[in-house]
């Protein structure tokens, strides 16, 4: 398996003592499989998992406090970028008869957030250790996948389509129950929209012109 990806970094910069443009990236992304062949009626075996997304963030801070030891601040950030996952199910059986079954998911994401925070400048370094706190807005693209399949059992062909949520947290255990990954839609459609707390530390160096 591999894993990669950045935390949300931020470039600030200072328009004037108390108002701060700034711009972020975050990045994530994770990748599992597995690959082999097999003595018995299962001759081989594939499966592989993808997750990605990728966002970007725009923002400004309103900072109050002006001391060389608090810096207090407002915030409002808007966020856009995407969704992407990927799943592979391929088997195939002794005699010829194989299971092909192989389904992916896109979406873009947007929102915003409101946030309240504090950077604590360290001695003279040009560097402050902080924390936000606030709420996020987000409404999500990707809560689907749509799977394509194929398969030969006994001679006989059949191919198909069909969907699966990526929604699983309603607070209605039945619905959990139809929504989970493994009922098989012919349509389906699925929304994602929370608004949720939000708390980070951040670490903070700062360039002079």
């Amino acid at each position: 398996w591999q894993e990669s990806g950045i935390p949300l970094i931020n470039v600030k910069y200072y328009k004037t003592d108390k108002l701060v443009l700034k711009a972020g990236v975050q990045v994530w992304k994770k990748r599992r499989s597995i690959d082999g062949k097999l003595d018995g009626y299962m001759t081989e075996y594939k499966h592989v998992e993808t997750d990605a997304n990728w966002d970007l963030a725009l923002g400004a801070e309103k900072h109050f406090d002006l001391s060389n030891i608090i810096d207090a601040y407002i915030g409002l950030n808007g966020n856009i970028g995407y969704e992407r996952s990927v799943r592979v199910n391929n088997i195939s059986y002794d005699g010829g008869d194989y299971r092909n079954d192989e389904g992916s998911n896109f979406g873009f994401t947007y929102g915003l957030e409101t946030v309240i925070g504090s950077n604590f400048f360290i001695a003279d370094l040009p560097l402050a250790v902080g924390f936000e706190t606030g709420f996020s807005a987000k409404n999500y693209g990707a809560n689907k996948y749509k799977y394509d399949w194929d398969e030969v059992q006994g001679g006989t062909a059949n191919s198909g389509t069909y969907y699966t949520s990526l929604v699983d947290d309603f607070e209605d255990v039945s619905a959990n129950d139809v929504s989970n990954s493994q009922v098989q839609f012919t349509e389906l459609t699925a929304r994602r929209f929370d608004i949720m707390p939000l708390a980070r530390v951040t670490f903070t160096y700062y360039l002079k012109q």
